[in-house]
Formats: C-alpha cells, sequence, structure tokens
C-alpha cells in the first residue's frame, strides 16, 4: 500500500515560524490523519520553512489547498511512494476494556499508525479494537493484550494495494435529496442546472450525503422547506463535515446558522467546507459538547436544530433540545437505528415535544419533532 508525502514552502519573514506552526497543527488535525508532521528549515539560506506531512491514505488536495492558501504558504506538492500496511481487529465485551486495550495497543512496538474503538451497533454490546502497522505486528503480543481483556483472538492481515481514495470515490457517486445535490470534487461536472450542489469529499469528517442518516436529514429539511418551513435561527449539532449546516444556509440567505461539532478536527472539516462551498460569514463553525458554549446560548432559543448523532447522546440531549429550541421550532434527529427510534421518541415526548415525521432508509431512521 501506498504512503503519501505532502510539503508546502513559506516564505521567510517576520511571522513564518508562527505560520509555520500554525500549518503543522492544521495538517495533525485534518483527516484522513498524517502519520507524523514536521518543519524543515530550507538549506539554500532563504529563511523559507518546509512543511511535510506523511500520510497513509491519500490526502485531500482540496483541503490542502484551502490550508495553504490560509497560512500564506505555496501550494502542496503530493508524492507517492509503495508502503506496506497490516491490519490486526478483535471484538470484546463492554466500553472500558475495549478502550483500555485501545490503549495498550498504542504502546506497542513497532507501533501503530492507527488505533481505534468501536461499538458494534446491534445491540449486541460488544465492541471491535482495530489497529493498522506499517511493519507486521506480533500477533502473539497482541492476543497477550487480547486476553487480558476478554477479546477475541486478533486477526491479522496485510491489506491488498488499493487505491482507497479512488475506490470510495468510484462507490460514493453524487447524491440527490430533494433539491440538494450532494458531490464531490471528482464529479464536478455532473451537478445539474437548479439544484443547490454542496461540494463534500469522501475523504473528511463524518456526513458525505450517502449515509442514511445523512441523507434522512437532508429529505427531511427538503420536505420543511418546500412546505414554507424559514427558520431564521440554525443550529447543526455535531455537524460533521456541517453539510447539514451548509444546506440551510444555502437556502435560507437571510438565516443566522451555526455548524458545532465536539471534535476540533471535524470543526476544521467544517470550515473547509463552508469556504469550498463559498459560504464564508455564512456558517459559523465552533467545537462545542452539545449545546455547551456561549456562542450557542447567545443565538438560542433556534427555529431549527440538526443533530445526527447516535441514540445515546441523542437522549441525553433531549433536555437542552427543549431549552434552546424555539416554540414551535422544529429539531430534526438521526444517526439511529430503526430500533432505537422508539427510545429516543420516548425521551423526546417526555420534553414536550410533539412528533412531526419520520423516515426510515435501510436500517437508519429520521425523526422531526416539533416544540
Amino acid at each position: 500500500m501506498p504512503i503519501f508525502t505532502a510539503f508546502s514552502i513559506l516564505t521567510g519573514d517576520e511571522s513564518v515560524d508562527a505560520r509555520a506552526e500554525a500549518l503543522a497543527d492544521a495538517l495533525d488535525r485534518v483527516q484522513p490523519a498524517p502519520l507524523e508532521v514536521e518543519i524543515y528549515d530550507e538549506e539554500d539560506g532563504s529563511g523559507n520553512l518546509r512543511v511535510a506531512a506523511i500520510f497513509a491514505l491519500e490526502p485531500n488536495p482540496t483541503l490542502l489547498d484551502v490550508l495553504a492558501t490560509a497560512f500564506g504558504a505555496s501550494e502542496f506538492t503530493v508524492a507517492e511512494t509503495a508502503q506496506q500496511t497490516w491490519s490486526a481487529l478483535t471484538t470484546l465485551p463492554g466500553e472500558a476494556p475495549a478502550k483500555a486495550l485501545a490503549a495498550l495497543i498504542e504502546q506497542m512496538q513497532p507501533a501503530p499508525y492507527g488505533v481505534g474503538a468501536f461499538e458494534i451497533e446491534d445491540n449486541s454490546g460488544l465492541w471491535e479494537v482495530g489497529a493498522y502497522f506499517l511493519e507486521a505486528p506480533d500477533a502473539a503480543a497482541l492476543n497477550a493484550l487480547g486476553a487480558g481483556h476478554g477479546a477475541r483472538p486478533f486477526a491479522v492481515s496485510e491489506l491488498p494495494e488499493i487505491d482507497w481514495v479512488a475506490k470510495v470515490r468510484r462507490e460514493l457517486s453524487p447524491v440527490e435529496a430533494g433539491r440538494f445535490f450532494v458531490f464531490g470534487s471528482h464529479d464536478a461536472d455532473k451537478v445539474p442546472a437548479g439544484r443547490i450542489a454542496l461540494q463534500i469529499e469522501a475523504t473528511v469528517a463524518f456526513g458525505t450525503g450517502h449515509h442514511g442518516t445523512t441523507l434522512g436529514c437532508l429529505r427531511a429539511f427538503d420536505r420543511l422547506f418546500g412546505a414554507g418551513f424559514h427558520p431564521a435561527k440554525v443550529a447543526d449539532i455535531g455537524a460533521g463535515t456541517a453539510v447539514l449546516a451548509m444546506a440551510a444556509a444555502s437556502v435560507l440567505p437571510d438565516a443566522l446558522v451555526i455548524a458545532s461539532d465536539i471534535d476540533e478536527v471535524a470543526v476544521d472539516v467544517s470550515e473547509a467546507n463552508v469556504a469550498i462551498n463559498g459560504l464564508e460569514g455564512r456558517v459559523e463553525c465552533l467545537e462545542a459538547a452539545g449545546f455547551n458554549h456561549p456562542r450557542l446560548a447567545e443565538v438560542a432559543p433556534f427555529d431549527l436544530i440538526f443533530a445526527n448523532i447516535l441514540k445515546g447522546p441523542l437522549i441525553e440531549l433531549a433536555p437542552d433540545m427543549a431549552a434552546h429550541a424555539a416554540p414551535g421550532g422544529l429539531v430534526i434527529l438521526s444517526g439511529l437505528l430503526v430500533v432505537q427510534a422508539e427510545a429516543v421518541t420516548e425521551a423526546y415526548l417526555a420534553q414536550g415535544f410533539t412528533t412531526e415525521g419520520r423516515e426510515d432508509i435501510g436500517e437508519w431512521s429520521t425523526l422531526v419533532f416539533r416544540r
């Protein structure tokens, strides 16, 4: 499997050190995440600095362009070299053991370049722990760590040489959700006339429009807007790529729109997507856990709130949703399985909401409630 090296040059002036550090910090937080980021002095004595990042997956060129422009750097040059990659996967019961095992794997040698622990959303209570290595990992050592946490034996395999970005781009064709047309830059020539075009890259945070949850939220908003619902204040909680916030801003030129996420990487991705789609100044991007941000408190109550997250956080946020939604305002919720919709509905009815609509797409459900 190839690895990718991306580098950019910053011209030497009184701000070059600060700009290089800021660019390196931003690169550290993009998706796909780099394996490492370094700053070097150019050897020609010019005082220029080179910022270089190494990626296991091809970096998003559009996002790199946005970062280069933001920090006054040259256009990024991306080079590809061959590199083998191994994956190690296991399952085990319980969040705490899964996260503890993931933390131990991070300390292994050879060190993994990525480790994650994720709940398997089938109500089994099982979690998956996965790690990726640039050198063959010690399967016996992995299994010894796993056995101490009740994990099944690791499945270790060398990944085939697949151009994953090209594969994803082939499989992620443009998405149509009513008036909205969500596409990647590779499909820019396919945007039909008269549609609201939203460019979202396949290599950045959650919310390309293809997943049943994001698609459901876009469809729900499209129907409401078509029926005459034009909210003045909109919040997208757990925004990911900010596709929902951008959809609202695109058709509501006078609305105040805020996209927030608990993950700073997602906030960076949101800001980049807002810029790519020409919506700078139209969508505010904030880092916040739920509604815990002074700006959200200042602007509330909201006429429309999107929350495309997970069942647990949706239920936990129900009281805050009630507190931040305007009387008669709507909330569009997703990120939940069809089998979880009843529990979420009960939580929101208990807070004084009334059911306005529901759409199931495959195994995923989208719910609409009125305050």
